[in-house]
């Protein structure tokens, strides 16, 4: 077997996800693909369209073999976080080959070089950032320029000052840098790759072509609310399971949902709220000013927002806030060398193969049914991981299931089991 990694969110599956999976696979020669997927919150602090199971069986449907989640207490933060979390779940199966992310720099070399220099951050490119840094520059600009000294000194790639900054501050180029800092430090055997970003970029909200981004078609979905208008830019297996829940009254999810919830937690928390993730320079005095005025989380952002408080870091601090995640679990959780459990989402044939291995190669927990998880809640790590993915699940339950109330029968991990999908041809 030669097993491909990717990591992704699937919000939802379309034809820009299909063609990095499609080129992934080739460039790779890989035979087998694993996908390690953020559940029912986000890396920006939003709920996921619809549920992970939804999405992981959509994700197999289109030529995925195994989708594994990525614990809540990392899908729902910055780069460093989320690609820590992700390449450390990879890791730890011990029989991964290769990952491939999409980029907007298109070359592995160039983000390779960069992310060895900022790991190893030899003493000259130390003098530098120091020397910039007490001039008086901001610390991006100067680690830009620190690294454009290190590496036009030393011959290590051709490459100028206006493109390196461009790919230290591109979305998905950091995501990349992230993932390859985290394969050195972990000293890791697998090998990255990287493709570029086709035609739409990674924030654009237009509908264009056959190809777009993630962020226009749930934008599609919240304006419109019409399935229909996203049918030429997903492929057929994606729109017909949404078609299907959407018939089913599972609506599409957006986290204007959860304001009230998040009012409720801020009026109640206010004393405590700096104990959340995310919760510094002030902003919970701003949250808690604001919230009673603000007729919608829109408003609430808008509010908030300024030359200190991004709209990305709003959002994922009252994303925190929603599901509790404390700076002292980040804190615990953030530098582990190996996850210990993994939970299976959805699988194929082929995915029932990667499993085999798995369980040849790692000593990673394959966590199936959560009934059969009780044997490893007393390890800390294990329970702190596992407790966050359940407490998400409910909360994004109590909204995604507001029209089938008869079906919510408790805390969902616990009735449904992975997807299985057999004989998938893709």
């Amino acid at each position: 077997m030669n097993i491909l990694g990717v990591i992704v969110e699937y919000n939802p599956f379309h034809n820009g996800h299909l063609h990095h999976l499609n080129k992934s696979r080739q460039l790779t020669k890989a035979t087998h693909t694993v996908a390690i997927m953020s559940g029912n919150f986000l890396q920006r602090g939003e709920p996921a369209l619809f549920d992970k199971y939804t999405r992981a069986s959509i994700a197999v449907e289109n030529g995925v073999d195994l989708v594994l989640e990525l614990p809540t207490l990392y899908a729902c933060q910055s780069a460093e976080i989320f690609a820590h979390g992700a390449i450390t779940t990879l890791n730890s199966l011990n029989c991964i080959d290769s990952i491939c992310f999409g980029s907007e720099e298109g070359s592995i070399d160039v983000l390779y070089t960069i992310a060895k220099i900022l790991v190893d951050e030899p003493n000259e490119f130390k003098v530098n950032l120091k020397k910039y840094l007490d001039e008086g520059m901001l610390y991006p600009s100067a680690r830009s320029m620190s690294l454009f000294d290190y590496i036009s000194k030393h011959n290590l790639i051709d490459i100028s000052k206006d493109k390196l900054l461009n790919v230290l501050n591109s979305s998905n180029n950091i995501l990349g840098l992230e993932y390859i800092k985290c394969l050195l430090k972990l000293n890791s055997n697998i090998k990255p790759f990287t493709i570029s970003r086709v035609q739409a970029s990674y924030n654009s909200e237009n509908i264009t072509s056959s190809i777009c981004s993630a962020t226009a078609i749930r934008k599609s979905l919240k304006d419109y609310n019409d399935l229909s208008l996203i049918s030429n830019v997903v492929p057929s297996q994606t729109y017909n399971i949404l078609n299907e829940k959407i018939n089913n009254n599972f609506l599409p999810m957006f986290d204007e949902a959860y304001f009230d919830i998040i009012k409720s937690i801020v009026a109640r928390d206010i004393s405590i709220l700096d104990k959340y993730f995310e919760v510094n320079e002030g902003i919970e005095n701003k949250i808690y000013q604001n919230i009673f005025r603000s007729n919608s989380l829109d408003e609430l952002h808008l509010s908030i927002k300024s030359k200190r408080y991004t709209l990305t870091k709003i959002k994922r601090t009252l994303n925190n806030i929603l599901l509790g995640i404390t700076k002292e679990d980040i804190s615990y959780v953030k530098d582990i060398n190996a996850v210990p459990y993994i939970r299976v989402l959805a699988f194929n044939d082929r995915g029932r193969e990667i499993l085999k291995a798995i369980k040849k190669t790692s000593e990673v927990n394959i966590v199936n049914k959560l009934s059969k998880a009780s044997f490893s809640m007393n390890d800390k790590l294990f329970k702190t991981l596992l407790d966050y993915d359940i407490r998400s699940s409910n909360i994004y339950n109590l909204i995604y299931y507001k029209n089938n109330p008869d079906l919510l029968k408790g805390p969902m991990d616990y009735y449904i089991s992975p997807i299985y999908i057999k004989n998938n041809k893709n």
